[in-house]
């Protein structure tokens, strides 16, 4: 959302644009909440919005692109999956095509990923982020169980317990593990049983979860048979492609999450990405950084009035573990390292971030830490006995997603193949 608005505002001025989408279809999270925009569903406002930039000969739509590196002199790179989706491609097509764009500005509109929580079991089938709930939901039509709770630390969570309620699936539970909740934001859980200062500590079943053991906040422990779990431990901006050329992440109390500083010469961040996660502050911070970004550029534009939306709740709590738990608890899913493994790493003395990856290869799988990291290092803060901020965050370097070598490559002959 918070791009489109800002490829509106940049378009409209006259600026040339390059919109890169690394979806098929425009949107973002619209495509799988159920936010409306000016009394209608946000996919409404995504088709009209993307109408209105298709019609401007000066912007130009790039699905299926990922912006993949950030150099100097605003260089950028971006992959274009061009028959990878295919399943029977057409001839001679190849399967990516990696552009380079230079450009005078850009902003940064990557939002956020949501964050999982490490508890006993929680690579069950069957558990999942509650972000990924709503999009099963929402985009697919696809009911994720019949009986489900959410794990939460956020409000965000909640939300996910009105989804399911609206498709029919029974929410057994839900638990928060804040003290407080809002009273508006717990009546989102219907008649659902509602535990608060409460965890999960295992998920139990073979082929997927059957059942979750809650603690309370008194220390006792209910067992709930559930087929589905919805976890929600807040979101970390996508501030890679803003470390690339040195910067690093800065640790938000507030926000509880690493944002952007430091930001490449030209580019700025907006929306999720720059910690501001409700949907009304997403459109209207995207609006204004692409009104500033081509005022700089010497444009007349305006960012406008922004369009009414949903209020949605958007509090957390930094939450990253539950202690306790019998099962295997995982940090990084595709590496397979948890928490013992970091608790190994910090009582063999490799408690700085960069040596803690390398120790436990705890984000060096293909998503290079986008889930593991920050839970990952909050836990050896938690052990060292220090704060986020001072056990900091390793970089990202492109590219931000995997890409095929032959996209590298590009052309074999003459000076390219050199």
């Amino acid at each position: 959302p918070a791009g489109l608005a800002a490829a509106l505002a940049a378009g409209r001025a006259g600026a040339r644009v390059i919109l890169c989408e690394d979806d098929f279809v425009l949107g973002g999270r619209l495509n799988a909440e159920r936010f409306e925009i000016d009394c209608a569903p946000g996919a409404d406002w995504v088709q009209a919005v993307e109408a209105e930039l298709r019609s401007s000969p000066k912007v130009t739509i790039m699905p299926r692109t990922t912006v993949v590196g950030v150099y100097d002199a605003g260089t950028y790179a971006a992959l274009q999956h061009v028959s990878d989706q295919l399943i029977e491609p057409p001839a001679f097509q190849p399967r990516q095509r990696l552009w380079k764009i230079v450009a005078r500005a850009s902003i940064l509109a990557t939002g956020a990923i949501e964050r999982p929580i490490v508890f006993g079991g929680n690579d069950r089938p069957g558990v999942m982020l509650a972000s990924a709930t709503r999009t099963y939901i929402n985009r697919f039509a696809v009911k994720p169980g019949e009986r489900a709770a959410v794990f939460t630390a956020s409000d965000d969570g909640w939300r996910t317990a009105a989804d399911l309620l609206a498709v029919g699936v029974e929410v057994a539970a839900v638990i928060d593990t804040r003290a407080e909740v809002d009273p508006a934001v717990r009546t989102l859980a219907g008649g659902a049983k509602v535990f608060v200062g409460a965890a999960v500590v295992d998920a139990h079943g073979s082929h997927r979860v059957r059942r979750i053991d809650v603690r309370a906040a008194d220390g006792s422990i209910s067992r709930l048979p559930v087929d589905h779990l919805s976890v929600s431990g807040g979101f970390n901006p996508s501030i890679g492609l803003a470390t690339h050329l040195g910067g690093k992440g800065e640790w938000s109390e507030p926000s509880a999450a690493f944002l952007p500083s430091m930001l490449p010469k030209g580019m700025a961040a907006a929306g999720a990405s720059s910690g501001r996660f409700a949907l009304g502050q997403c459109l209207a911070d995207g609006a204004m950084a692409g009104a500033e970004a081509v005022r700089a550029l010497g444009f007349a534009a305006t960012a406008g009035s922004p369009p009414k939306t949903t209020d949605e709740p958007a509090a957390v709590s930094a939450f990253f573990h539950v202690k306790g738990a019998r099962q295997k608890a995982f940090v990084d899913f595709q590496n397979d390292v948890t928490d013992k493994d970091i608790a190994l790493a910090a009582r063999e003395g490799f408690v700085s971030v960069e040596h803690l990856k390398r120790y436990t290869t705890l984000g060096m799988a293909t998503d290079q830490g986008k889930l593991s990291n920050v839970t990952g290092l909050a836990i050896m803060a938690e052990l060292t006995g220090r704060s986020i901020a001072e056990t900091g965050t390793t970089r990202f370097r492109p590219p931000a997603v995997p890409v095929a070598i032959g996209a590298f490559a590009g052309l074999h002959r003459g000076k390219e193949f050199k």
